[in-house]
Formats: structure tokens, sequence, C-alpha cells
């Protein structure tokens, strides 16, 4: 039986425009040096709307397995294989080691990333579920492991979607600035109508801004043409001359010339077509009006020719013509004894799109801000409010699980918190620089007539000798050249201060040493190394064996010249072999272990 304790992938967001093969964020550092999830959530997508969005990970290295009769190992990992992400219909992943099937080695980097991408056609609140197949170095004893995760994803409806036109940013929050795509170019004409009290006249106007929370009314209209329709619908003859001889109709045989006349018209356009010929009034006196059928009339200049007919026995009349504009309204005109009356109908032109839509902006939260309690370490909001959630940060990266409202940090740093309501909208506290000096002794190690701290973290060194400080001395060692006791104060970056051990340092115990030969087989070791000590052990003390960051992992008494060491229980990596005298003076060796 074994137990595998797995840390999960850290997933830092970056959101870009358009697809394309995504590169790792290198610049992220978990606020855990192995693990991490950064944030727990995914971008909003919206129906029929691209969607995309780039997840950088961030590989563990190693891990504990414990398997039984054998206690626990610490293993190292070999590759990891990112199987499957499930997904909402219309979107789909794209790792960016796609070449090699999506296999990651963290041994070369342990640093990768996905690509979300494609157009959601379904909206709801979705789980995207990872699953990642990690292979180690005991996977030939107990096989590969699946690790799985999942992160959630919501997609909303798309209600900016209309004929007229489509906001890249409908809904968000205060302040919110929102671009305006039209879906009709090349027409005429266009009126906007933004709902801030801006309004445009462009086909693609600039963006706009909304800096207060509402519902705001966008108001667009699009014109294939501005030009209104005109239709001439009657043309009344009040008065005319130049007609006679009439003629009488059969059913009412009178007089030559006693009879009412016959009128009609023509209309002609600029080039003396004619586009209209009026039926004849028979028998009919003045005033006459004619009724048209809606005759479309143009921007031009057009004649109304005024005619009597007279028959079979003679020629028709012509009493004479009047010019009108074909884009005008209903008038008289007179030309001499004719008088014309025409009535024109007016018709504005039909929008091409007439359409409004809404756009949402909402209030963020106030900013919040908090108080650290030096005495008892911890971060706490100075007031809280029911309606929003909280996120912890330290340096740009989220905590994770550090969503309360007070937190007791664990490294010195700058550390701000967020909060954000149920609209997504954000307000981030001011930056508070933290300070948290750790309990920590540096331990100081002696080789002839060096002292030295091994440790990889960066430190201000100030060395002491009997309690004054020696000002020349910044390095990690020193050379004792004189007798008396050593000690190192480490300073780090946030002014914490570490004070060592003290060394006592003899001039006349060296040449006790110097003779003396420690030797170490083999080397480098695989689970154990054979030490020998070439000299008389009524000097000796005990061994010591430390890591290379200076913590001391075992101490053996020295009771013969030939000791075994079992390291079946080390990790392998560089240690420290340290042979202590009875006069407190030290042999150190090096060692490697695989």
């Amino acid at each position: 039986m074994y137990k595998l304790s797995f840390v999960f992938l850290c997933v830092v967001l970056t959101v870009f425009d358009l697809k394309g093969q995504c590169i790792p964020d290198e610049e992220f550092i978990p606020v855990s040096a192995n693990y991490g999830l950064s944030p727990d959530t995914l971008a909003i997508g919206y129906v029929n709307q691209n969607y995309n969005q780039d997840l950088t990970f961030v590989l563990p290295m190693d891990t504990i397995v414990e398997i039984e009769g054998f206690g626990e190992n610490l293993i190292v990992f070999e590759d990891y294989h990112i199987t499957s992400i499930s997904l909402p219909i219309g979107l789909s992943w794209e790792c960016n080691n796609s070449d090699n099937d999506c296999h990651y080695d963290p041994t070369i980097t342990q640093y990768g990333c996905v690509n979300l991408y494609g157009t959601p056609l379904e909206y709801g609140d979705f789980n995207v579920d990872v699953t990642v197949i990690a292979t180690h170095e005991l996977s030939w004893v107990v096989g590969p492991e699946e690790i799985s995760f999942s992160l959630p994803l919501t997609i909303l409806p798309n209600i900016s979607a209309n004929s007229g036109f489509a906001m890249t940013n409908f809904s968000g929050c205060a302040p919110l600035t929102v671009d305006f795509i039209n879906n009709n170019p090349g027409l005429e004409s266009y009126s906007w109508d933004f709902g801030n009290g801006n309004v445009s006249m462009l086909e693609n106007p600039t963006s706009q801004l909304y800096n207060q929370p509402g519902e705001y009314l966008v108001h667009y209209v699009a014109h294939m043409s501005l030009e209104p329709f005109y239709f001439l619908t009657n043309v009344e003859i009040q008065n005319a001359s130049g007609w006679g001889n009439e003629f009488p109709d059969e059913e009412n045989l009178g007089i030559l010339g006693l009879g009412s006349p016959d009128f009609y018209f023509t209309i002609t356009d600029e080039s003396q077509n004619i586009i209209y010929q009026s039926n004849v009034l028979e028998e009919q006196n003045l005033p006459v009006s004619f009724s048209l059928d809606n005759l479309q009339l143009l921007n031009q200049n057009y004649t109304i020719n005024v005619y009597e007919e007279d028959g079979v026995i003679s020629n028709n009349d012509y009493c004479g013509s009047v010019d009108f504009q074909g884009f005008s309204n209903s008038a008289t005109l007179n030309n001499g004894s004719l008088v014309v009356n025409y009535t024109i109908y007016n018709i504005q032109p039909t929008p091409f799109a007439d359409v409004i839509d809404t756009i949402y902006v909402y209030d963020s939260p106030n900013q919040p801000s908090f108080s650290f309690d030096e005495e008892n370490i911890t971060l706490t909001l100075d007031s809280d409010s029911s309606d929003v959630n909280y996120q912890w940060y330290y340096i740009n990266s989220p905590i994770p699980n550090a969503n309360n409202i007070s937190y007791v940090p664990e490294n010195s740093g700058y550390y701000y918190l967020l909060s954000t309501n149920e609209y997504g909208c954000s307000a981030a506290s001011e930056d508070q620089t933290v300070v948290v000096c750790d309990d920590f002794t540096p331990e100081l190690v002696v080789s002839f007539d060096t002292i030295s701290f091994l440790e990889s973290s960066i430190f201000e060194y100030q060395w002491f000798l009997d309690g004054e400080q020696i000002l020349e001395q910044s390095s990690h060692f020193i050379t004792a050249d004189e007798e008396g006791s050593y000690s190192l104060v480490l300073v780090d970056q946030w002014g914490c201060k570490y004070n060592s051990n003290e060394i006592f340092f003899s001039t006349t115990s060296i040449t006790d040493l110097i003779d003396v030969e420690l030797s170490i087989f083999p080397n480098p070791a695989t689970n154990y190394i054979d030490v020998f000590i070439d000299g008389d052990l009524d000097s000796f003390s005990y061994l010591e064996i430390y890591d290379v960051q200076g913590r001391k992992l075992k101490n053996i008494q020295v009771l013969e010249n030939t000791l075994r060491l079992n390291l079946d229980k080390f990790e392998r990596g560089a240690y420290l072999l340290k042979l202590n005298s009875i006069n407190e003076q030290q042999i150190i060796k090096r060692f490697l272990l695989n």
C-alpha cells in the first residue's frame, strides 16, 4: 500500500483578444515554491461571442510517496501529460507543447500553458475539468498517477446581439468603456444616441465612457437613403381658356358649340417624355379634378400640359402648361388664364435598421482597508461588508484559500486585499509592507581557519568578534586570523535580524587537526558512505551531517576510526560531513548522494 501526496498545478490567467499559440508567463512566481491555484475562476464568456484565454501552469518538481515497509520517500516527477479538458459546446483547447502531445518534463521547465478558445453556443455555469497523468521515479512500481481539478466557468447570454450593432463590453463595472461595432457598413446615414448624453452621426463611432452605475439605452438608426419619397395624388384644373366649338355628347345632343368642355392633361419630364396621361373628363365644367394612383416623382422639373378634347370634327384645344418641381409641396400654379392645383404626398425614408439595446453598468464595492497586528502577526479587514468576497494577495499573486477577513502572513513582503461583489466588480486596498521575522538561528560551520554560513537566501552579513562588528567583512564566510568568539548577524531585505551561534576559534588548536585526515568513500554515494579517520580518536568527539542550507541532519558519536553511515532516507544532493574535535575545532568534507 502507498499514499501519494500530489500538489496541484499553479494557474495564472491572462486574457487575449485573438486565438494564438499561448506563451507561458514565466514572470509569475507562485506564493508557494511548488504549488498553488490563482485565481480560482475563469473569465466570463458570452454566447456567440469569441472567447480566448490563456492559462499558465507551474508544474511541481517532486512529491512524497509512502510505501508500506519502506516509509516516506521524496520522488521526482519525470513527465506530465494533459489528457483532457472538458469545455462547453463551441470551445476548444490547445497546449503550447502540442507537437509533443502535451507532454511536459518538469526537469526541463516547470512552465507551460493552455489556450481556451472558440465561440460558446450555450449559456450556464460549467466546470472545466482538467485531467493530467503524472509519471515519477516509482511509476514503474506503483503505476502513473491521475491528477484532476476543476475551474468554474460562466457563460452568459449574448444580450448585445442585434441587427444594428454589437458592443464589446455591454456590461461591467463603472467606469465602463464600451466599443461599438456597426453591423451595417456602407449605408448613407447613421444616428447614434448612446444614452450617456453623447450622440454621433459617424458610421463607426468612438468608444463611450459610462461613469455611473445604471442601465443605458443605446438607440441606433441607419438609412440606405435620406431622400424622402414624393407622390403626385391629385391635379385640379381650376381655370382654363382657349377651348370652344364643342361637339355635344350623343346622349346630350344640342347645338354645336354649346356643349361642356372635355378636359385632360399630360405630364412630361425634363426630357419631354410623357410619363403620364389622364383620362378625359367629358362634359364637365370647371373646376375639374383628377385623382392619380400615387405617381412617384423624382427630384427634377415636370410640366403639366392641359388639353380640351373636341372629338372627331376638329383638333383638340391646347389650353397651356404649368411647371413644378417633383420634390416639392402641394401648390397652385398660374400661367395666364390657366390655373392648376396639384397635391403631393410626402413619405419620409424608412430606416434600414432602428434598434435599441441596453448597457448595464454596475457599482464597484468600497475600497477595502486593513491593519497589521504585529504582536499577533495577523492582517485584518478594517470594515466588513456582507455582499462582497475577499481575496488576499502577496506580491501581486493571490494566496490560495485566503478568502477570510483576516490572514496570518507567512512571509515578509507586500500584501493587499481585493473585494469583489456579485457583479464581478472589484476594489483593491492599498499595498502594505508586512515584516514577518522567522524564529531562525543561523548555524556556523568551521573548516580549519574558515568560518561559514551555508545558505542560499539573500542576506546582509554582519560579522562580530568578541561582540565587536568586523566592518570590512560582509560575505557568508570569514577567515579567522585571531583568537576569539566569532558570530554572525544576518539581515534580510525587510530588516529582520538573525543571530547565529558563537564559534570560539583558538589559534593554538589548529595544528592539532592539520595532521588529521578525513576520508569518504564512495563519493558520489548511493545509499551509504564509509568514513575513515586517520588520527587519535581521543582528539575527536562526534560527526555531523549538514545539508547545503546548513541544517544539521545527523549526529554520530566517534567510537572507531572506520564508520559506515546509512543514508537510505536522505534525498539526493550535496551534503557536508563535519568532524568535531574536543577543543571545538572542525574538519569538513563534501559528498554527493545520487
